[in-house]
């Protein structure tokens, strides 16, 4: 037998009459007309499947051009249906297949009869059925279709971080604060980041999947790489090393391919309109001094290297400021630790921990811990400087009589406390009484009213009597608390190393002393319901 290449051939009904096929009692015999297309007789001589075909009998006629002669012994004719030519891309990428046509009366291709031819072809995966139907069909003989396509790889994907805080250069441009406004004071410079933030993680790198030509022969994939977490300082890596968080609060820096926590944040030179407001968890150093309008908060401590002027500073813990502050009435440190400070002018300072000033001039000092002025001057003029504990200091007021107030024992913020407890007394009594008049109303009106109107008042009636009663409970302890405190307040002293002038007011617990002439070297102390003095009970040499 011989074969026909595989290019798609199929007859139309004017290239049968250039020859004919004929089943005769002695033989198939094969009559040519006119000259035949060589390629489009064999293939048709190849669907016909005559058994024992003589191949060399074919060939001498067609050399002859015309005439007749006997192809093969006598048979039954086959007439042949519906069939596929199969064309495999050399990369077995894709399939092709041309529907060929039948011969009257020749059976019609299926789904099923289809596939098969597929699959003897080689042709395994990636058929598509939807598009054998469709050749099917349309009975578009000769006509391409791509009936199966590879199986393409599936590459792995790399890894990857996700950054969970802005890697972004800072703009250094205003916040925006809604409104189409913005806050000028208040600038990006900085990325805040809180203890145990998530700052980075990364996904795993996948492996993909292999493709699969139609044949099913593999198609190599890619797999993914693998990423690892950038190094870092003050950082926490999770066990599996998918996470980084931060170990302190404070910012974050992404430089060099590296994470930085630091918890204390830097700035060189003034807090200026080009540093803006400053809101950091953790610690704050400015090598310059802070000016007017600006504020500083930090969670930890502030550093100022220069002065203050009329700005606000406000730390959890201790401020420490290497100059001094002109505050023109505006300016204020709040620190819930210790305040150390060169002058005071104008100010107002608030601290629960020790307060040290070389002077405070026309200020406002409260601390809940000692006070003392110390230094060249170690002054306390003008204004009114309050402690829980000791205050020392060389003079009080000054010459020029100017009126200044000092005071020991009780800081005025809990004599303050204690008003709004006073307050808050009173207004529990008040709804105590409202109380008792709708538990009267209730009592009386019982089977009268909707007896469900008349139980969301009896429960509001019970829950409300048990808040007054805990809240009556707290605040009478924490009065009792204060008054006591206020009352025996007389422990501490005030001690003046060198002057308090004329004009002084000096208070301890109770009791008050208005000093009417200078008194020089004495300690105040509280004693029968009123302020006495003595030689002052320490020396500049027992200040450290």
């Amino acid at each position: 037998m011989f074969s026909v290449p595989n290019t798609i051939i199929y007859i139309e009904e004017n290239d049968l009459e250039n020859f004919r096929i004929t089943y005769e009692n002695d033989g198939v015999f094969l009559e040519i007309f006119a000259e035949p297309d060589r390629a489009e007789l064999l293939h048709h001589l190849t669907r016909k499947k005559i058994v024992d075909l003589s191949v060399s009998s074919v060939q001498d006629l067609l050399e002859d051009g015309i005439g007749r002669t006997r192809i093969a012994a006598t048979q039954i004719e086959f007439n042949y249906g519906e069939d596929l030519t199969i064309d495999v891309s050399r990369d077995e990428l894709e399939a092709r297949a041309r529907l060929l046509p039948p011969e009257p009366g020749g059976r019609l291709l299926d789904l099923e009869t289809a596939k098969q031819k597929l699959t003897e072809a080689g042709v395994a995966y990636g058929i598509d059925d939807e598009v054998i139907n469709r050749m099917i069909e349309k009975k578009d003989y000769g006509e391409p279709y791509t009936v199966a396509k590879a199986i393409q790889p599936i590459d792995g994907e790399n890894g990857k971080l996700i950054f969970h805080f802005s890697t972004d250069k800072r703009t250094g441009s205003p916040i925006e604060i809604g409104g189409g406004r913005v806050d000028y004071r208040t600038l990006d410079l900085f990325v805040p980041v809180t203890e145990g933030q998530l700052l980075v993680a990364k996904t795993e790198a996948t492996g993909g999947y292999p493709g699969v030509t139609v044949k099913g022969n593999p198609i190599k994939h890619r797999p993914g790489k693998e990423i690892a977490l950038p190094r870092g300082k003050n950082v926490n890596y999770n066990y599996e090393r998918t996470e980084m968080t931060a170990a302190n609060s404070g910012l974050v820096e992404f430089v060099n391919n590296s994470i930085n926590v630091s918890n204390v944040y830097n700035v060189k030179g003034d807090c200026d309109m080009s540093v803006g407001n400053i809101d950091f968890d953790g610690t704050v150093h400015i090598s310059g001094s802070v000016r007017s309008g600006h504020t500083v908060k930090a969670t930890g401590g502030i550093n100022i290297g220069g002065n203050v002027e009329a700005a606000k500073l406000i730390a959890a813990g201790n401020i420490e400021v290497k100059g001094g502050m002109q505050g023109s009435g505006k300016g204020m440190i709040e620190a819930g630790g210790s305040v150390s400070i060169m002058y005071v002018e104008q100010g107002s300072v608030y601290a629960d921990g020790p307060v040290t000033v070389d002077v405070s001039i026309h200020s406002n000092i409260e601390t809940g811990s000692t006070l003392h002025a110390k230094g060249k001057r170690g002054a306390i003029i003008g204004g009114r400087t309050a402690a829980g504990g000791d205050i020392v200091v060389n003079f009080i007021g000054s010459l020029s009589q100017t009126k200044t107030e000092v005071e020991v024992g009780v800081i005025p913020k809990k004599r303050a406390r204690l008003l709004v407890l006073e307050k808050e007394m009173r207004r529990l009594e008040t709804d105590r009484i409202k109380l008792d008049q709708l538990e009267a109303y209730l009592k009386k009106t019982k089977g009268e009213v909707n007896n469900e109107t008349w139980a969301k008042l009896h429960l509001s009636e019970v829950e409300n009597r048990k808040i007054n009663e805990e809240e009556t409970l707290l605040f009478s302890r924490e009065t009792d608390d204060l008054k006591y405190e206020i009352d025996h307040a007389t422990d501490n002293r005030v001690h003046v190393l060198e002057t308090a002038f004329s004009g002084s007011r000096i208070a301890i617990g109770p009791s008050a002393l208005k000093v009417s002439n200078d008194i020089s070297y004495a300690s105040f102390r509280y004693s029968n319901g009123e302020i006495v003095y003595g030689p002052c009970e320490i020396s500049k040499g027992d200040i450290k």
